[in-house]
């Protein structure tokens, strides 16, 4: 998990994961020595995690032994009553996704009220700090993954990946009219055409970066399409995921410096188009390049640019 992404206990929006470190939940907080996830984050099917919650003392887990300790176990009536209340911390708040709680049913979250909604009801919501870099003149965060296509995946609480697409995208073909995005419920393939926009006359797809079910879709790609370039990583979001091959899928995207130095080659490609079909150059105020490429060079082709940079 990123420092930069880590706040503090009592921040209000979900974490954003970097399975490059591939730390469990667990032992990010502190609560377990530390050991890899090897469940893509999705804690919700993770035997371990089901433990933690079931049996385990967090004060024996920390210590890193293996077992408890005689007199100190498994969480039971006597044990609970002797922890102060201040420090039975809800799972929730051990991972960031909710403030300050305390567990109020002895670690047995299938038995909370609280814990059902939350997983019952992924967060759709937007708030996670964000980090950007530029790279020829287009902007990423360094812990998304992106796919070739230039999208973006985001993992989330709960094994969640939420996807959209890159400032690229968002820059050269300009404002959508229109999204026609996968239904409720609906699967989506790895590298499948999953995220159509039109522009006028114009129609695009661009290709998913994970495959798994759609559980969420974001209301303003079909209330307000022409705003969704503004902030194509947080606002800008198109489809929350329930990936079923997410480690497999994951192996295929950039992150990190590999994305950075990736945004800056397809930048150059993207400069050499240009010129190549406009006799232009690409053109950049304040280091940025400028939005809305295709509607203010004239002579780009928009088929060429779909089939170069959204279905590579």
């Amino acid at each position: 998990m990123s420092k930069k992404e880590t706040k503090a206990l009592g921040s209000r929006v979900p974490q954003v994961f970097d399975m490059g470190a591939q730390q469990c939940l667990w032992s990010s907080v502190g609560v377990a020595e530390p050991r890899l996830c090897h469940n893509g984050f999705d804690c919700l099917s993770c035997s371990f995690d089901k433990a933690m919650q079931r049996k385990k003392s967090l004060g024996w887990q920390a210590s890193g032994l293996e077992q408890p300790p005689q007199g100190v176990g498994l969480w039971n009536q006597q044990r609970w009553l002797q922890t102060p209340r201040e420090e039975r911390w809800c799972r929730h708040m051990l991972s960031g996704r909710v403030p300050v709680r305390t567990c109020a049913h002895l670690y047995e979250c299938r038995n909370c009220e609280f814990d059902q909604s939350m997983e019952d009801s992924p967060d759709p919501n937007t708030g996670a700090s964000l980090t950007l870099v530029s790279a020829g003149g287009f902007e990423l965060p360094p812990n998304y993954y992106f796919h070739a296509g230039h999208t973006w995946a985001r993992l989330e609480y709960g094994g969640w990946v939420r996807i959209g697409m890159d400032d690229l995208t968002s820059r050269v073909f300009g404002p959508a009219d229109a999204f026609r995005l996968p239904q409720l419920g609906q699967a989506v393939r790895y590298g499948g055409p999953d995220l159509a926009f039109c522009r006028g006359n114009h129609q695009a797809a661009a290709c998913s970066p994970v495959e798994g079910v759609v559980v969420a879709r974001n209301p303003k790609a079909f209330r307000q399409a022409p705003d969704m370039c503004r902030s194509p990583y947080l606002e800008g979001w198109l489809l929350l995921i329930k990936p079923v091959h997410l480690q497999r899928d994951l192996a295929g995207l950039r992150t990190g410096d590999l994305s950075v130095a990736w945004m800056a080659e397809e930048s150059q490609r993207l400069s050499n188009i240009i010129t190549a079909e406009s006799g232009q150059r690409l053109a950049a105020a304040g280091g940025r390049v400028l939005p809305d490429v295709f509607g203010s060079v004239p002579g780009l082709d928009w088929d060429h640019l779909a089939k170069e940079f959204l279905r590579p």
